[in-house]
């Protein structure tokens, strides 16, 4: 048996536009995704077997799905077939990440797993070839596989590295409040006459300016824009209450993704910390962060 480890980082959105719907059905993004230390743990390991089979074992989230509903199996056996073999794929795994919250939680395992895989047989594949493997699972497992910061458009799977040494204190938070993505999707369709131009949403003049800031290494409000803001936070009040609190605070907040998990940007690790303990004292779920 062949075993190894990999950490699936979750994401935030420095920046993130619809710019209009597909025929498809999906939308064209624009989003700056940035990865911090917030994270997963993968283990996978495989052994010879007459039919592929793909087990996943999650010891503390044993309500999770355990079948092709979780993108960690889905990727596998993507994997599996492309390269075309059966051998069994055995995946562990520990969460953190917050689920169905804007994080890229279970998109970032699917990658992790892609990468594992990639790395047990001896890199068969690219990067470029795992994250056209990733875009048939999810739209974030493209930029999932390569991580740390990027332009991503189109459905996401369109990626351009935005090179950086930007360092990032955050703290991530959890309401707890939920609102599914197709949901988010629908009522920005409402909002936006389903993005047929006759709307603009606002984000085309912010986006120099997050390009600015992240080559300075220094962002302000200002400087980043989430469209799904405006139709998710009036359904998670205790979301918007929490961006409120990270802002008094000294912090730089916004939702990340379609939420509605929101992160708060610091100066120092150490107030970004203080931060988090001041929200887990009012009894959110909170965790610090940095960049990776």
């Amino acid at each position: 048996m062949t075993a190894t480890k990999e950490k699936a980082y979750a994401k935030i959105n420095l920046y993130l536009d619809v710019i209009s719907r597909r025929d498809d059905g999906f939308h064209n993004i624009k989003t700056v995704m940035h990865s911090v230390s917030l994270s997963d743990d993968i283990t996978v390991s495989v052994k010879p077997a007459a039919l592929c089979r793909v087990n996943i074992f999650m010891p503390e989230n044993s309500h999770l799905p355990h079948d092709d509903k979780n993108l960690a199996v889905r990727a596998a056996k993507a994997f599996m077939e492309r390269l075309g073999v059966t051998d069994e794929v055995n995946i562990k795994l520990v969460k953190r990440i917050p689920v169905s919250a804007g994080l890229a939680g279970g998109s970032s395992d699917a990658a992790a797993v892609l990468r594992a895989l990639n790395r047990i047989y001896k890199r068969p594949f690219t990067a470029k070839a795992l994250s056209d493997i990733g875009a048939s699972i999810g739209s974030d497992v493209p930029y999932c596989v390569v991580g740390k910061t990027a332009l991503c458009e189109g459905r996401g799977e369109r990626i351009h590295r935005i090179d950086t040494s930007m360092k990032l204190n955050v703290v991530i938070a959890s309401s707890g409040e939920h609102v599914s993505t197709p949901e988010a999707y629908g009522m920005l369709d409402a909002d936006y006459s389903s993005f047929d131009g006759s709307i603009p949403s606002g984000g085309e003049a912010i986006y120099p300016r997050i390009i600015r800031a992240i080559s300075k290494g220094r962002i302000h409000r200002e400087d980043m824009f989430n469209i799904f803001e405006k139709v998710v936070l009036p359904e998670c009040p205790t979301a918007k209450n929490i961006i409120s609190a990270l802002i008094e605070m000294g912090g730089v907040a916004m939702m990340s993704g379609s939420g509605p998990a929101v992160f708060g940007i610091f100066d120092t690790a150490e107030e970004a910390q203080n931060a988090r303990d001041s929200l887990l004292r009012s009894g959110y779920l909170a965790w610090s962060a940095s960049s990776v």
